[in-house]
């Protein structure tokens, strides 16, 4: 008897990933936060604050956005994950893009029941990705 309510408690202790868990600001591995979003059913990205030593795009602009008249907005509030859909525990069918190099991937999401502050963030071409971690951010740290 002991044994099953022990089973029971284990199995309760970790609550599923639904789509509310994605929701929040996410720390990016170099240091810049993104806010993820619900918009309608799907799901955005937006950059709420960068790294402190940026790679690129010094001047806080998107310099090297392949459209020419996006190369003057700032990246800040500038949305970098765009139209995900919460299937199976994950977010996927979106985009992000990477303002480092003007560039556009697919992307999906996911976040283990283990560990609801870490995300994981798939970026892909085909058959090759990069995946990159974020922490759940609390702006009052």
């Amino acid at each position: 008897m002991h044994y099953l309510l022990f089973i029971i408690c284990i199995g309760f202790s970790y609550a599923q990933v639904t789509p509310e868990t994605y929701l929040g600001q996410w720390q990016i591995e170099g240091g810049s936060v993104i806010e993820i979003y619900k918009k309608s059913n799907l799901y955005y990205g937006k950059i709420i604050k960068r790294a402190a030593k940026p790679l690129s795009n010094l001047n806080g602009l998107d310099n090297k956005n392949p459209d020419k008249g996006l190369r003057g907005r700032k990246l800040v509030g500038c949305d970098i994950i765009s139209n995900l859909s919460f299937k199976e525990k994950e977010l996927e069918g979106g985009t992000i893009y990477n303002a480092d190099s003007g560039k556009t991937y697919d992307v999906k999401l996911w976040i283990e029941e283990e560990n609801k502050n870490l995300c994981y963030i798939r970026a892909y071409k085909a058959f090759l990705f990069k995946t990159f971690e974020a922490k759940r951010f609390d702006p009052s740290d």
